[in-house]
This record gives C-alpha cells, sequence and structure tokens, in this order.
C-alpha cells in the first residue's frame, strides 16, 4: 500500500495528523463541509471504490512545530544560490552537506543510519516486532534551481519530528518505521528523475543506463557519485535493489505546489490519482540569415516553429477537458541565438502529464 499527501505550503507540517489518524478522515469525511474531491476541482470521475475503518486507540502527541520549521530554514541554507531561492543539484557539495545534516537529525532521533552505493539514506526505529515488513515514509532533498524550501524536504523532516512526537509520547511501534532520503527525485543533473527510487525499485534497464550517463560538463554519473563519497569502486548498481516485500506500506507527506487547497482553505488532501510524467525534445531546422536583410515571405524561421508548437501545446492542454491536465515547454533553445540573426535551429523539451499522453499518441 503507498499513499501520499499534499498539504497546503502555507500549513506544511501536517504529517502525523494523518500518518496516525488516515482512519479518521476516511470514516469522517462525510460531516466535513470542507472535504473534497479532485472531481470537485478538474472534473474527475468518482471513484466509487471505498475502505471502511475503525480509528486505533488515541494517543497524545506534541509536534515541535518551531524546531521544524528551523530546521527546515536551515537545510535551505544549503544552496548553491541565495535566499529565498535554493538550488541543490545531486552530489554537488551543498548535496552532500545538506545529507550529513539530516543523517545528524535522524541520529539525534535515535535512528539507526544506513546508505545504499547510490545515497539513498534510511532511518529505522525498530519496533517490538522487528521481524515484521516495516512501514516506510520519506522524500527527497535535491532542489531544482530556484525553487522552494519545502519541495521534498517536509516529507523527510517531517518524518523525523513524526518519529520524535511519538517517542515523546511513550510510543512504541509494533512495526519498524524506516524514514528514506531518495537521492535525486529532480532530473536537473542527469536527465533522470526518480532516479533513486526506481533503482530501488529494481530497474535494472536504469542500473545498467547509469554506467555511461553523463552530465552536461561530461562527468559521469558512477564519477559524480564517488566524488560526493559514493559508489567507491562498486559498478553494480543492482546492489540498491529492494528485497521483495521490504515494506508493508509507504506514505509521503509532500507540499502541494499549486494554489487550489490553500485558496479552498482545506490544510491536507489525499492523492488518489498521480499523473504520469513524460518528455519530448523537438528540434526544428530552419534556414538562417540576417534578421534586416531577408524579408518576411522568404523566412524559414526555426524560432517561429517551435513558438507555434508551444502555443499548440498550451491549446491542447486547455482545451482537454480537465483542469489538471498540463504541458510546459521548460527549455528553448534558439540558434545562433543573436537579436541580428534569424534562428536556423530551434530546440525544446515538452513536460506533459495525464491526458496530453493521449493526445500526442504517447500513452
Amino acid at each position: 500500500m503507498s499513499w501520499k499527501f499534499f498539504v497546503s505550503h502555507s500549513l506544511p507540517l501536517f504529517f502525523l495528523f494523518f500518518f496516525y489518524s488516515f482512519p479518521l478522515i476516511s470514516t469522517k469525511h462525510n460531516d466535513d463541509p470542507t472535504f473534497k474531491t479532485m472531481h470537485d476541482f478538474s472534473g474527475y470521475p468518482v471513484d466509487e471504490s471505498s475502505h471502511t475503518f475503525t480509528p486505533s486507540n488515541s494517543i497524545s502527541l506534541s509536534v515541535d512545530i518551531q524546531a521544524l520549521q528551523k530546521q527546515i530554514d536551515e537545510l535551505s541554507t544549503f544552496s548553491d544560490t541565495p535566499a529565498p531561492s535554493v538550488t541543490r543539484i545531486l552530489y554537488t557539495e551543498n548535496d552532500v552537506l545538506a545529507r550529513r545534516y539530516v543523517k545528524n537529525l535522524m541520529g539525534l532521533a535515535g535512528l539507526s543510519v544506513t546508505e545504499d552505493v547510490v545515497g539513498n539514506i534510511f532511518g529505522r526505529w525498530d519496533g517490538y516486532e522487528p521481524k515484521l515488513t516495516a512501514v516506510a515514509t520519506g522524500s527527497h532533498i535535491d532542489a531544482i534551481p530556484y525553487s522552494g524550501k519545502y519541495d521534498g524536504v517536509v516529507g523527510v523532516l517531517g518524518a523525523i519530528e513524526a518519529i520524535n512526537a511519538l517517542k515523546r509520547s511513550g510510543f512504541k511501534p509494533k512495526r519498524s518505521l524506516e524514514i528514506i532520503l531518495f537521492t535525486s527525485e529532480e532530473p536537473t543533473r542527469f536527465g533522470i528523475s526518480c532516479l533513486g527510487s526506481r533503482l530501488l525499485a529494481g530497474s535494472e534497464a536504469l542500473a545498467e543506463a547509469l554506467k555511461a550517463t553523463v552530465d552536461g560538463q561530461n562527468i559521469s554519473f558512477l564519477e559524480a557519485a564517488r566524488s560526493a563519497g559514493y559508489a567507491r569502486d562498486e559498478d553494480d548498481l543492482s546492489r540498491v535493489f529492494l528485497k521483495n516485500d521490504s515494506y508493508s506500506a509507504f506514505v509521503e507527506l509532500h507540499i502541494e505546489q499549486a494554489p487550489i487547497l490553500e485558496e479552498e482553505g482545506i490544510s491536507i488532501g489525499v492523492v488518489t490519482n498521480i499523473a504520469a510524467p513524460a518528455s519530448i525534445k523537438v528540434d526544428f531546422e530552419g534556414n538562417g540569415g540576417h534578421a534586416g536583410g531577408v524579408l518576411m515571405p522568404d523566412r524559414n524561421d526555426a524560432g517561429l516553429a517551435a513558438a507555434e508548437l508551444m502555443l499548440a501545446i498550451e491549446k491542447h492542454a486547455t482545451e482537454s477537458g480537465s483542469l489538471d491536465t498540463v504541458g510546459t515547454v521548460g527549455i528553448l533553445e534558439l540558434y545562433p541565438g543573436a537579436i541580428n540573426s534569424i534562428p536556423s535551429k530551434a530546440h525544446l523539451e515538452i513536460g506533459k502529464y495525464h491526458a496530453m499522453l493521449i493526445g500526442l499518441g504517447c500513452a
């Protein structure tokens, strides 16, 4: 079983509430006037399946919100760009320092801390029946250029504070609880998203591909990993693969990254559908020339062709009938890139989610 939750960025610290009170969410939502499903926002069909839960014995928990916010703020200082933005790229100096900071917090929480050869970090609290399959939670701390301080981080630091709160209450889990810091959720450096979690899931194709993968500076993945203290002489990335039945359940706390919950005054949302991301790289070739000499009827402008495709993507997404169908051109490069030169080449990269895959024939 796997659950993912979004919280409003103004109320990011609800890990304990839903991780240990999910039965209350499920059984009482019909009495809550603020409860809404994605159907209310985007026209999704209602999921007819339902489950009934019985709340277990409650315990009194005290979450140290101020300490958690302080940790989030401190972690944000490990950044390649100045505040308030955060840029933390895989295996860079600030990434290594941020990992060290998180491992220290795990140790202070009394967790057993381990790492694998690519830098997935595990902090385990042993239950009183440790032979039972563990329950896991976690997220990532790498950050795309000029992003915010909460993306991924809330799911890692919030989990540590959740365990601290449970320990302060005297609670002892039956199953072991494990926090996972996934390596490289973002594709910023090597163009591969969810790198650590995909390896944990047993992607043999990815393990093999990473042996020949390089970044924009022609630094190989293995070289970068070794510079950060990982991989070392180990080329067999299949050692990262988890064994079957490693976890009985997984839950992730994440910020919403959109304004819907906040605008609706809703503190927490349970994710029922996740749009599968996909990307397409497109290159256009035209004819270059002097921008002041070639008349408009005689032009074959690669930049304009790219612009028309961008507008078509916007039109397709907005007319799809679903508010959460999105398409974005996040990279656009024109050659030769001079104000007085007609673009002879254009390169763009499209990120698309959900129904657009069907519309573009990529489902």
